[in-house]
């Protein structure tokens, strides 16, 4: 049962994080570069991606006490944000415009915000919090696969970006926005029923 529990973590992070959507960014950043090039900005981004997931797993709660936050009112909050882009990949809208970049594209956009963004921090931080004063190794081996597919898949971006085409990679762009929604609803209501446990 546990199982079905982590694997469902992952794959709801693998959606927030939504690394296949990244791909058009990517390759548009690294345009002109080698391989060799495109390889290390692969991998950076993974790297940093997955740490800054790390550091909101193990002091994302931590902070929230420190300002006062209510985890039920972070949950919700994130939820939002996730509605937000996923709504705007259902609906096919561009997200995030940006220009080509120096090496620093690897952790801005690309890192930060686009993989680690704000629904991504408030989903290992929930998860974090689940088990209270207990830090799973499910967890962080959740967060170390996710980090790992983060960087195969934009190892793989070109081979992708043939296989799919640009109507396939919009139809996966939109599948994952058609799940995202539901997390961020089911999200928003397991948060309310917390919060408002007689509602």
């Amino acid at each position: 049962m546990k199982l079905n529990s982590d694997v469902t973590t992952l794959v709801a992070l693998f959606a927030v994080v939504s690394p296949i959507t990244s791909i058009p960014v990517f390759l548009s950043l690294t345009t002109g570069s080698s391989k060799e090039q495109r390889r290390v900005i692969a991998l950076k981004t993974a790297l940093v991606s997955g740490l800054t997931l790390f550091i909101a797993y193990f002091v994302g709660d931590i902070i929230l006490r420190l300002m006062s936050i209510r985890m039920d009112a972070f949950r919700i909050a994130g939820a939002l944000i996730i509605g937000a882009i996923a709504w705007s990949m259902v609906m096919g809208r561009k997200g995030l415009s940006v220009e080509p970049s120096a090496s620093g594209a690897a952790v801005v956009p690309l890192a930060i915000p686009m993989m680690a963004g704000p629904g991504a921090i408030a989903t290992v931080i929930a998860i974090g919090n689940t088990d209270i004063g207990v830090v799973r190794i499910a967890d962080v081996v959740i967060i170390l696969v996710l980090a790992m597919l983060t960087g195969l898949i934009l190892l793989l971006a070109e081979p992708i970006e043939r296989m799919l085409g640009e109507q396939g990679l919009m139809v996966v762009t939109r599948i994952f926005g058609l799940l995202l929604l539901a997390i961020a609803v089911s999200t928003i209501i397991s948060g309310l029923h917390s919060a408002f446990p007689h509602l």
